[in-house]
């Protein structure tokens, strides 16, 4: 009689590679569709421009389901006001980067976003909601009116990042040519009414 072939067992390091893979997988169709920024624009209130812009997030279920699982959100909204010439380069006004991070809090049971400029934090009871008020900057304090001269143009423009989890590193590493948790929106441009 022929003894049996042993049969090996796959390695922990072989398990730990396959199981990143399947992590990085899961991640990677996080952030698929649109993110744009839809509208923005400046309302002035005792002598400060403030910002206001609405959102479009790519949010799958999957980021949905990551998001209940401990996952963060980070969200950068990226401002610039230039004041426009004719033959001199513009000149950069102001610049702002606001940041914003969702996380959901197992021990409350509930969403929090949190404004990292300012430390405020806002708690929500479901994903839907949390992600709503996400997609909403409002009256974010940006430039005193004094900057803004009567006469010469001015453009404000906007845009957003957004990255989807603390991605290991050794999950960009195995998954190198993916980049589909972190998007960044085109510009968003309109002309400042002085």
């Amino acid at each position: 009689m022929k003894p049996l072939p042993s049969i090996r067992r796959p390695s922990r390091a072989l398990l730990c590679i396959c199981a990143l893979l399947c992590a990085a997988l899961a991640w990677a169709d996080g952030l698929d569709g649109r993110f744009e920024v839809r509208s923005a624009d400046f309302s002035l209130r005792e002598g400060v421009y403030h910002l206001n812009a609405r959102l479009e997030m790519p949010i799958t279920p999957a980021v949905r389901q990551g998001l209940a699982d401990g996952v963060p959100l980070s969200l950068q909204v990226e401002l610039l006001v230039e004041r426009r010439r004719r033959l001199l380069p513009d000149a950069n006004i102001a610049e702002l980067v606001q940041r914003y991070h969702l996380q959901y809090n197992a021990v409350s049971a509930r969403y929090v976003l949190r404004n990292v400029n300012s430390g405020e934090q806002e708690s929500f009871a479901t994903v839907e909601e949390a992600l709503a008020r996400m997609a909403t900057v409002r009256d974010v304090p940006v430039l005193d009116k004094s900057f803004i001269e009567t006469g010469p143009r001015y453009e404000a423009s906007v845009r957003a990042k957004i990255d989807y989890g603390a991605v290991p590193m050794t999950v960009r590493i195995l998954m190198f040519w993916v980049n589909d948790w972190h998007r960044e929106s085109e510009w968003y441009t309109w002309t400042l009414q002085n």
